[in-house]
């Protein structure tokens, strides 16, 4: 696999955004881009040919979905205590319970990232890529739990515009997907178990327990 940088003012590029109509991301644009005999000189090179895969770079990225599920839940949760307290219905069992969750789910989610940071800030890299993928699995399931106690909590007002909890819903739905979790843990699992397993999900030649070097 090739990374290259490309001058996209060239005219022989050309950009498409009438395809991109993913729910719960009206506000976003993805260009569909089409490269029409397009030179690119070799300087333009980022790294060398394969790098992204066999460094797995992936893993480094990997933590920016776990950040992203993190602000979906805090926004939720953030709306739900000010609707609980406004409309009095704090005492509520039930509420209470709701919002202990995802209050406790939240709480997760930073320390798992704060792991994370910390195992690359001090160059602990092998357990940075482990315990990123980990965390990009535990905070999706945090983070989807926590919204949906945050919409018991309030009920079904909290999925009419404008409230942020109905565009939440949306948008969380659509990003949970990319990089399916099922994928993130049976990788998980393999190298726990000492299989094959990639860590990046790009490689058609996963790693070898025994291939691991630092």
């Amino acid at each position: 696999m090739l990374l290259l940088a490309c001058n996209l003012s060239d005219p022989s590029i050309s950009f498409d955004d009438s395809w991109w109509q993913p729910i719960g991301m009206r506000g976003t644009v993805s260009y569909l881009v089409r490269f029409e005999g397009t030179f690119i000189p070799k300087e333009n090179l980022i790294g060398y040919p394969g790098q992204y895969i066999q460094q797995e770079w992936q893993t480094r990225f990997t933590p920016l979905y776990g950040a992203a599920f993190l602000g979906a839940a805090e926004g939720a949760y953030d709306y739900a205590l000010a609707y609980i307290n406004k409309q009095e219905k704090g005492h509520d069992p039930y509420v209470q319970h709701r919002i202990a969750k995802a209050a406790i789910n939240i709480d997760t989610m930073h320390l798992w990232l704060r792991q994370v940071a910390t195992l690359w800030e001090t160059g602990q890299v092998l357990g940075a890529k482990q315990a990123g993928n980990r965390a990009r699995y535990i905070t999706e399931q945090l983070a989807l739990e926590t919204v949906n106690d945050c919409i018991h909590a309030c009920g079904s007002r909290s999925l009419i515009k404008p409230s942020p909890v109905e565009r939440i819903l949306r948008d969380l739905s659509f990003y949970v997907l990319h990089d399916n979790c099922d994928r993130v843990l049976s990788s998980i699992g393999q190298e726990i178990l000492g299989q094959s397993f990639d860590r990046a999900y790009f490689n058609t030649h996963p790693t070898r327990q025994e291939d691991l070097t630092e």
